[in-house]
């Protein structure tokens, strides 16, 4: 943890609030009343300043995805991608690790949450080249569905099926699939794209359309091993083969693809 908020901390004073972060995070202080939101500088070109909740949900994706990095494999890539695809934003963390590898890269980021949409915006206006589209994505275009979020909850938001548990709050929320949002122009073809949507990995690739073998590389969480291998066997017959593929957690994986030459 220390490490993490030497690397990624701008400020002393960064740093150390990171470490603060981290402490809350691990049972030794107490989060804040999670309507403040933090933010701190960063040693990033692309992404100089970053804006999280004071809460135990933002302190687990912030531990998750900056000080695990969950997205590592991109690291080894040879990568030098134009256009990034963040599809399941949530409050930009991912987006903030693509953007430390890829400082020039444009990233078009996908959140339905008007709460988590909210605090991505507000990462987003303070790096360079970034967007927050406020749509689910999947293989339909143009319909709205029921959007399933969570008042104590910063991941796990999805589309919502008829059976759900107690306590999920629900939203009707605009989807569009990604073909049709390249041929209207809204962005050009994606060098890479990163996927988080709790389950709904297959529909979002499916709506990719004819442009599913057009990115250099996927990185995604899948969320069962059935997803799993469905997104695994759907890209290989794609022409893409496996850079990375780790556990998760829970039945849940990392997976990176990487088209083949």
């Amino acid at each position: 943890m220390a490490a993490a908020s030497l690397r990624l901390g701008g400020t002393w004073g960064d740093k150390l609030e990171l470490l603060r972060l981290f402490a809350c995070h691990g049972g030794l202080l107490s989060f804040g009343n999670g309507v403040e939101l933090k933010s701190i500088g960063t040693r990033f070109e692309g992404a100089p300043r970053l804006h999280y909740r004071d809460t135990g949900p933002d302190g687990i994706l912030v531990t998750e995805l900056l000080v695990e990095e969950d997205y590592k494999a991109l690291r080894a890539l040879q990568l030098q991608p134009k256009v990034i695809l963040d599809i399941g934003a949530n409050i930009g963390l991912g987006s903030f690790f693509m953007k430390s590898l890829y400082p020039a890269a444009r990233v078009i980021g996908f959140e339905p949450s008007r709460a988590e949409g909210e605090v991505l915006a507000r990462n987003y206006a303070a790096w360079s080249a970034c967007e927050w589209l406020p749509v689910a994505v999947g293989d339909q275009d143009g319909v709205n569905l029921r959007f399933a979020v969570h008042p104590d909850k910063t991941g796990g938001q999805h589309l919502a099926t008829e059976d759900e548990a107690d306590g999920w709050n629900y939203v009707t929320v605009p989807v569009r699939r990604i073909d049709a949002l390249v041929d209207e122009g809204r962005f050009p073809l994606p060098d890479l794209v990163k996927i988080d949507v709790e389950g709904a990995e297959v529909a979002v690739l499916t709506g990719f359309g004819r442009y599913v073998d057009a990115p250099a590389a996927y990185i995604m969480e899948t969320h069962s091993p059935v997803l799993h291998g469905q997104c695994l066997t759907l890209l290989q017959d794609k022409g893409y083969r496996v850079a990375a593929d780790s556990p998760r957690g829970a039945g849940a994986r990392i997976l990176c693809m990487i088209k083949t030459a």
